[in-house]
């Protein structure tokens, strides 16, 4: 099985990269069989999606084509032969940071390659922060779930290390990052709006 980390920070050091560091130990130790990979989001250049809809005309000649050309290449590479997706993300004005939120952005060639009706694999978000915004984070699950959802992801469980992760990065002595922490399901985090709540 081939487990795939990725994590949404710009900052090569603190709160996420210490997590998403201790859960491919955590990973490791768990499934010593499997194949874990990291993919940092502040090492890897992902230009923002422009909008361009050339992933839309080219379908028919190349499946999940973009005509930027850069790291999203290798990432999608990876994301493709995962079959689990464990996302590490910090909290910014209650959403994703720029980086993340180009990543998420660029999954549109699977929306129009239609990955979205294949059978889901499962990711869980792991979303970390100093803590204090009386906002909390309700739109960067929703973020998240609808973008992972078009390239053939369920988001299942929701794991809020907000306020529980040292500004260095440590990770609480003894913890079961599978099960501690709090856990919810993302169905549990909605948006309501005009037009009544999402998702439905």
């Amino acid at each position: 099985m081939n487990r795939l980390i990725i994590c949404g920070s710009p900052r090569a050091r603190g709160r996420s990269a210490g997590l998403a560091e201790a859960l491919r130990f955590a990973c490791e130790d768990a499934f010593p069989n499997d194949r874990v990979d990291v993919v940092m989001l502040s090492d890897v250049r992902i230009a923002p999606c422009t909008g361009c809809e050339a992933c839309a005309a080219n379908l028919g000649r190349n499946e999940l084509y973009c005509v930027i050309s850069d790291d999203m290449l290798r990432v999608r590479a990876l994301l493709n032969a995962c079959d689990e997706l464990l996302l590490v993300s910090p909290v910014y004005f209650a959403g994703a940071p720029a980086q993340l939120k180009s990543f998420l952005d660029r999954l549109q060639p699977y929306y129009y390659a239609n990955w979205r009706a294949k059978p889901k694999r499962p990711a869980s978000l792991y979303v970390v922060g100093e803590g204090g915004d009386p906002h909390g984070f309700g739109p960067l699950v929703g973020e998240a779930r609808s973008a992972l959802s078009v390239a053939g992801f369920a988001l299942g469980d929701v794991h809020d290390w907000v306020g529980l992760i040292g500004a260095d990065g440590a990770v609480p002595a003894g913890a079961d990052l599978f099960r501690d922490g709090r856990i919810h399901p993302a169905s549990a985090y909605t948006c309501s709006g005009p037009d009544g709540t999402f998702p439905r």
